[in-house]
């Protein structure tokens, strides 16, 4: 394995690891919110949802880095692999890749939910139900995302 290889390699990885940085922070809001007030916790609650709104466009960005990163690296090191079979994980990295999937699918969900919560909260009606919904899918998602993880580095 040359340098290339190893950069295309390595580019899912270091990204994925800045993105979960962050969905970490992201996920603290819940234990922050409940201390501010005022005008200070609607500048905090400005700020969670954009924040939540660049991640959701991330996640996908890393996911497709994934595949994108595995496709080429299939190209360079195989001749007889086509550009539609090069796209599709190996047999090793499958549970992995299909954990991506998931994942995507589970944070659409999330970042749904937040968008509900935000669409209440302006339109003046009971937000709290949406609110914990959103907390508890958080709560999931960090979990499989350090599940995912680990299985991403076992697999590299």
């Amino acid at each position: 394995m040359g340098p290339t290889d190893l950069v295309i390699i390595l580019l899912h990885p270091i990204a994925a690891i800045a993105v979960i940085v962050w969905m970490i922070r992201q996920h603290r809001w819940r234990q922050r919110g409940r201390l501010l007030k005022g005008d200070v916790r609607k500048k905090a609650v400005a700020s969670h949802e954009r924040d939540g709104e660049r991640l959701y466009k991330l996640a996908w960005l890393v996911v497709i880095s994934g595949f994108i990163g595995n496709a080429v690296f299939q190209m360079r090191n195989r001749e007889d692999v086509s550009i539609f079979e090069s796209l599709l994980p190996s047999s090793a990295g499958a549970l992995h890749a299909g954990g991506g999937l998931i994942g995507l699918v589970l944070i659409t969900i999330l970042w749904k939910k937040g968008r509900n919560v935000r669409d209440l909260r302006n339109a003046g009606q009971p937000s709290a139900r949406e609110r914990v919904v959103h907390g508890r899918a958080s709560d999931a998602i960090m979990v499989l995302i350090t599940l995912h993880a680990f299985l991403g580095f076992l697999w590299l």
